[in-house]
């Protein structure tokens, strides 16, 4: 699937200090929705009801919505270390909403065969006007910004292009970060519109490990309807390398194997960590960042940990297992 900042709702399991990446900003964020939500209220009918509920689906606040923590929070969790203006804080993250909700009508007209370019493209259009609206002010023509919003679109084009016949995840992984480089737009416009520029590729590649590993975990929840589609997915990809050369299909017995049998999971789940230990070499002041890869690593290990420890006690036996199952209720 070409969904790349998805996080599924079951993967914020974490109270702990490491959920200040969120707490600290819920009452800033609260004005951020009403304020998409006003905007997209003067849309025209019917967009203006097909735009609410699009927008609705990915509200932070919203049950049952797909929680896209990332996108709205990445121009916080900057601004706290480089001085960004409330305001300013507020808009790239408005902004951010808008050009999420744009790129994810591509996604389902690329995903879908039931999604209709004639319904969906003129919303889509709508959604991209009005990020543009919050970033064009703070940069003028000739800033660096544009060349940086250049080439950050023609990565994310490059990469959702050429998933289905390359294997990002064995050979070149940065791609698999680029599915979602349009994030990328609001670490820039912080650090530019602060005087920080020198620190735009740092910022850059320290983003691209936080979204491999969240695409990691995205592949891990689709990996059953990726196969079914014949959509790339990176577990699916280890999967394939494990079993080796000369596979032509690949069976959902196979992967299941691969994750319950073989402990598959926990190598998948110890290429996130390594992820999180490459990010102590950077050294941005935005730790919310680091705290929230770290909820993301934590999340895959602890899946990993429950399927093996539910494996040992079916090699204990019936009786263990039952025991195990029954005893708390």
């Amino acid at each position: 699937m070409t969904n790349t900042h998805f996080f599924p709702e079951y993967y914020k399991m974490t109270g702990d200090k490491t959920m200040d990446w969120l707490h600290d900003y819920e009452e800033e964020l609260r004005l951020v929705f009403l304020e998409c939500s006003a905007i997209i209220s003067e849309f025209p009918e019917p967009l203006q009801a097909q735009g609410l509920s699009y927008l609705d689906q990915f509200n932070v606040f919203g049950a049952g919505s797909h929680k896209n923590y990332i996108c709205y929070l990445l121009p916080f969790w900057f601004r706290d270390g480089y001085g960004l203006t409330r305001e300013d804080t507020r808009q790239m993250s408005v902004g951010n909403i808008f050009a999420m909700l744009y790129f994810f009508i591509q996604d389902d007209l690329m995903d879908s065969g039931e999604s209709t370019p004639a319904k969906l493209l003129p919303l889509a259009n709508l959604f991209h006007v009005e990020f543009m609206n919050k970033y064009r002010p703070l940069f003028p023509a000739a800033s660096p910004f544009w060349p940086c919003f250049n080439r950050y679109i023609t990565e994310w084009a490059d990469s959702v292009a050429g998933e289905t016949g390359s294997d990002y995840y064995q050979n070149n992984v940065i791609k698999i970060a680029h599915k979602a480089s349009p994030l990328k737009l609001s670490s820039t416009a912080v650090l530019l519109h602060t005087g920080n520029s020198s620190l735009i590729k740092e910022a850059e590649d320290m983003i691209h490990v936080v979204l491999f590993t969240l695409q990691m975990l995205d592949d891990y929840e689709d990996w059953e309807q990726d196969l079914a589609e014949g959509s790339y997915n990176c577990l699916l990809s280890l999967v394939r390398h494990h079993l080796g050369p000369g596979l032509d299909t690949l069976t959902k017995g196979q992967v299941k194997d691969y994750i319950f049998t073989t402990g598959g999971l926990t190598a998948y789940a110890e290429v996130a960590l390594a992820n999180h230990r490459s990010l102590e070499e950077y050294h941005l002041n935005v730790p919310h960042l680091a705290s929230f890869h770290q909820v993301l690593v934590k999340n895959l290990q602890h899946i990993a940990a429950a399927i093996e420890a539910e494996k040992q006690l079916l090699q204990g036996g019936g009786l263990s297992y039952w025991l195990s199952k029954n005893m708390n209720s």
